[in-house]
């Protein structure tokens, strides 16, 4: 079985490489494959570190805040891209009126920028 240490090298550069997928994946289609194939590879990691104690993970606070980090980072891009393609969505397909709770159409910002299509 691995070490605590070279399993948080591994994620660190896993977490690295989704984050360089993320970005890429955005402007081409076809990093999208090797991005999947990157979380399934960090998700076998973050199995393999859940069989350790919490006593295993002493002296490596420094590399788990930088997981933290990249992790947090990561989040933050795959959240901006997923609005970045409903944005592109809603300004291509346009979506129903929607009423609030006082029977008033509710507007909502359409297009990029503001701007239909």
């Amino acid at each position: 079985m691995e070490n605590v240490n070279n399993l948080l090298d591994r994620l660190i550069g896993k977490l690295k490489e989704e984050k360089n997928l993320l970005i890429k994946s955005i402007q081409d289609a076809k990093y999208v494959d090797e991005l999947v194939k990157v979380i399934e590879e960090k998700r076998e990691i973050l199995s393999k570190l859940s069989k350790f104690s919490k006593e295993d993970f002493e002296g490596y606070e420094d590399k788990l805040k930088e997981i933290e980090m990249l992790g947090r980072s990561n989040l933050t891009l795959a959240a901006n891209n997923a609005q970045f393609i409903d944005e592109i969505f809603s300004a291509i397909f346009e979506e129903p009126q929607k009423y609030d709770q006082s029977g008033n159409i509710s507007q909502q910002q359409k297009g990029l920028f503001n701007k239909k299509i």
